[in-house]
């Protein structure tokens, strides 16, 4: 199966070499190069992305295209900073551009240019990633071009190792130790897979599966079947750890399936080779898929099951396979010839048998793939008894070399014992018969089938290891998620617990509420009702107080109607005093509000009242400027009764004849939170202010401002101004009581 080895040197060399950047790292470098202004770090810069764009997923064309002007910036700004190492650097990313574009000889061109740039810049990785991408462009067919890649490949391990990038070493490693088994310098080549193998070891690379396959492949093609065995089960192993699900799978099931078909183990065999050929169809790989039909289809025709064989190869798809190639040729006609032929079909089976003499004739074929249609030429031909063309295509195979220990040869023992013997030379029958019995007994004696069992059972004793250590993690991971299973529903029941006692106490709560506030609706309509009450009372009482007063008023006024003089006088006084309280109550009760007057209503109306009552309406001019204040009755009284002493004092006094316009002018405000009630005259006003000398009317009218913890202010200047100042109290005024400050008052 070499052809499945050289296709794993050369798709290995893109996984290699190529750097692939993210699309969230990608834009981090255009960010960078649009914000530096360093044109070593732009060049560089540029380069990346170029790197990015070419190994980027699908390989479109506008891909490469933007790989080529990023290469193209990158090389005209390098002419500037003049960087060896960029410039190597340049010449290797344009090489592998070109290849991808298709141009290889271009691509050879510029990756071998870059080689001189980066051995001065002494950039040991990239001189190797040049070396080994440079070793990919010689064929392995050609010996000598296969000995140039191994030099080339050498050069490249030797800067990887310089450079102490352990990965890229130990896969330069693999691909040289491979390139020597292409030659067939099997111990060459296991040196340097061991090599390989010890360099991933040390930086902890599980990914050995290709290494240990080539191993395997190797002590195969030796006859080193025990070894060869072990190394095919731990590439399995490796590749299984690792979750492989390249066509790395499919080559290792192959190798298993071949060494458990040479060891007479048809039904392991079949299994591996099934296994490999399922991955080889998923990956549409048409090569390789039909590489591993024609052993399972020989297999199927060795263990006489000739349909079965015949099915294998039917179910191929078509469209994987290319019908001009040679070697597919050969293939389908091998088995097709020989699948015919077993189930008595000699017509068809003849039709391929001349295409598989074609294509010997035209020596299209390579000489591991003539060896084997001539093999089985011979064999059609001696089942036909055409002698004659079975010994022609005998010594055609002969001419094939072969290495000493290569499985061949037992097949080439067997034939040509039946060539010899339907011939009649039985002297040289008997000489290819008994080599055919030494090296099949080679083959298969006991000793190797009981190293096949052993190992055998070691690998199904590992892997009932490995299914025990999972069913033991599997147990543990149980046992821990029914811990969390028994901590969630404990939790869970702890807190529906506590979300019933909540709800209970909610309830509770709600139940409380719901009776206290019947509680509070029964005691508020209580209240409001004894409020209601309260509030008819306090009418009722005003309106018995305002009526009573009015009696008063209406004996005073009969008895003044018989006196005359100071005594008349003196009743009046007293009527208007008690007018004036008694109009207040009158207010009251035909309101609302019970304890509060407006004053405005109030003090307008008793002024009016007094100027009916004193006469003197006609010839003195009365200006109110009286804001409509609310105050409570306490003080409500006081202010009226003085208001009415004032009045009366500057109708009585204040006014002659020298005064030709006289005034009165009631002022009642409240400023700052400080209620100012001012009554002044444009009269005569009085000789002496001193408080001694104040009458009756103008103590009370002190006294009464004291008890509502107001002061009066009286100056007699041309005319009288009286001024109280106090605290206000009302419904209304309560804002500007709060914010009044005491100091006031004492002005």
């Amino acid at each position: 199966m070499r052809f499945l080895l050289f296709l794993f040197i050369i798709f290995a060399v893109v996984p290699a070499t190529a750097q692939e950047f993210s699309p969230q790292q990608a834009d981090s470098l255009k960010q960078e190069l649009a914000t530096t202004s360093d044109a070593h770090t732009q060049v560089k810069t540029l380069i990346h992305l170029a790197e990015y764009h070419i190994w980027k997923k699908g390989e479109l064309a506008i891909n490469l295209d933007s790989a080529n002007n990023c290469l193209i910036r990158a090389e005209r700004l390098n002419r500037t900073v003049r960087s060896t190492e960029l410039a190597g650097h340049h010449l290797l990313m344009k090489g592998f551009m070109l290849t991808e574009q298709g141009k290889r000889r271009e691509g050879e061109e510029a990756v071998a240019q870059s080689i001189p740039f980066l051995q001065k810049s002494n950039s040991q990785r990239l001189l190797g990633l040049a070396y080994f991408e440079l070793q990919a462009f010689y064929d392995y067919s050609d010996v000598t071009q296969c000995r140039e890649r191994i030099r080339i490949t050498g050069l490249a391990v030797e800067a990887f190792h310089l450079a102490g990038d352990k990965a890229l070493e130990g896969w330069a490693l693999t691909t040289l130790g491979d390139l020597y088994s292409i030659l067939e310098e099997y111990a060459m080549s296991n040196k340097y897979l061991l090599q390989a193998l010890t360099v991933y070891q040390s930086i902890g690379h599980q990914k050995v599966q290709d290494v240990y396959e080539l191993l395997g492949r190797n002590c195969n093609n030796q006859g080193d079947y025990k070894h060869a065995f072990e190394y095919a089960l731990l590439a399995l192993k490796a590749a299984q750890a690792t979750k492989d699900s390249t066509m790395q799978m499919a080559t290792i099931n192959n190798l298993l399936g071949s060494l458990y078909r040479n060891a007479s183990r048809s039904e392991m065999s079949l299994t591996y080779y099934h296994e490999g050929l399922n991955v080889a169809l998923k990956h549409k790989d048409g090569p390789n898929a039909l590489l591993i039909v024609y052993v399972l289809g020989r297999t199927y025709l060795d263990i006489h099951q000739p349909y079965k064989a015949l099915e294998i190869l039917d179910a191929i798809p078509r469209g994987l396979l290319d019908s001009s190639n040679a070697r597919v040729k050969a293939i389908m006609g091998m088995l097709y010839m020989d699948g015919y032929y077993a189930v008595k079909q000699p017509k068809k089976a003849h039709q391929y048998a001349v295409i598989l003499e074609k294509l010997i004739q035209d020596n299209a074929l390579t000489p591991e793939w003539t060896n084997r249609v001539c093999i089985t030429l011979v064999r059609y031909h001696l089942n036909e008894q055409n002698i004659a063309s079975a010994r022609l295509y005998l010594d055609k195979c002969m001419t094939v070399s072969l290495l000493p220990t290569s499985p061949e040869w037992v097949t080439r023992y067997d034939i040509s014992y039946r060539v010899d013997s339907a011939e009649g030379n039985y002297k040289a029958a008997f000489y290819n018969l008994l080599k055919y019995k030494t090296q099949d007994d080679l083959l298969h004696n006991d000793v190797k089938t009981r190293q096949f069992q052993q190992l055998d059972v070691e690998y199904e004793t590992s892997k009932k290891v490995d299914s025990i250590s999972l069913l033991t993690q599997k147990t543990r991971l149980q046992g821990i998620n029914l811990q969390q299973a028994q901590l969630i529903r404990n939790i869970t029941m702890i807190g529906i617990v506590l979300a019933l006692a909540v709800i209970g106490l909610l309830y509770r709560q709600y139940h409380l509420k719901q009776r206290n506030n019947k509680t509070m609706a029964v005691k508020n309509a209580h209240l409001e009702h004894l409020v209601s009450e309260k509030e008819w009372l306090l009418q009722e009482v005003n309106h018995r107080v305002k009526n009573n007063l009015q009696t008063i008023v209406s004996l005073l006024e009969l008895q003044s109607d018989s006196l005359s003089g100071d005594a008349h006088l003196a009743l009046q006084i007293s009527q208007n005093r008690i007018y004036a309280t008694s109009l207040l109550y009158q207010k009251l009760y035909r309101t609302e509000n019970v304890s509060s007057v407006n004053m405005k209503v109030y003090i307008t109306e008793l002024v009016r009242h007094l100027e009916d009552a004193l006469g003197t309406s006609t010839f003195v001019k009365v200006t109110l400027d009286i804001a409509p204040i609310e105050l409570d009755v306490s003080q409500g009284v006081p202010l009226g009764l003085m208001v009415n002493e004032l009045i009366t004092n500057s109708f009585k006094y204040a006014f002659n004849q020298t005064i030709a316009r006289p005034e009165i002018v009631v002022t009642f405000s409240i400023e700052q939170g400080v209620a100012s009630l001012i009554i002044k005259d444009n009269g005569t006003g009085f000789p002496d202010a001193d408080e001694n000398n104040f009458g009756i009317g103008l103590r009370l009218v002190k006294g009464l401002a004291e008890n509502i913890k107001g002061k009066a202010t009286i100056i007699s200047d041309k005319g009288t101004f009286v001024q109280i100042l106090f605290p206000p109290q009302g419904s209304l005024t309560s804002e500007m009581q709060n914010g009044t400050p005491l100091g006031i008052l004492n002005l």
